[in-house]
């Protein structure tokens, strides 16, 4: 492969790819404030205990974004080979 052709390859995944991250950072991120809202309300709870809720939140948010980047990445392979 030329270094033309790589560049062109990279130009096309990054293209390809763009819809599926921009998808999963917005499902990630709503589900993040989402649970934040709920982690939040009761207000008698301990700095501990909340700052659990809220590192849950982050992981739960970054979990969901990964799920929706291979869900979208599937589909995306299997519209492609049909």
């Amino acid at each position: 492969m030329t270094k033309e052709e790589i560049k062109r390859f990279a130009r096309k995944i990054r293209t390809e790819s763009q819809p599926i991250i921009s998808s999963a950072l917005v499902t990630g991120a709503t589900r993040i404030s989402d649970e934040m809202n709920h982690a939040v309300r009761g207000v008698h709870h301990s700095p501990t205990i909340l700052l659990s809720r809220i590192a849950t939140s982050l992981r739960n948010g970054a979990i969901a974004a990964g799920q929706e980047m291979m869900v979208s990445g599937v589909e995306n392979v299997k519209k492609n080979r049909i």
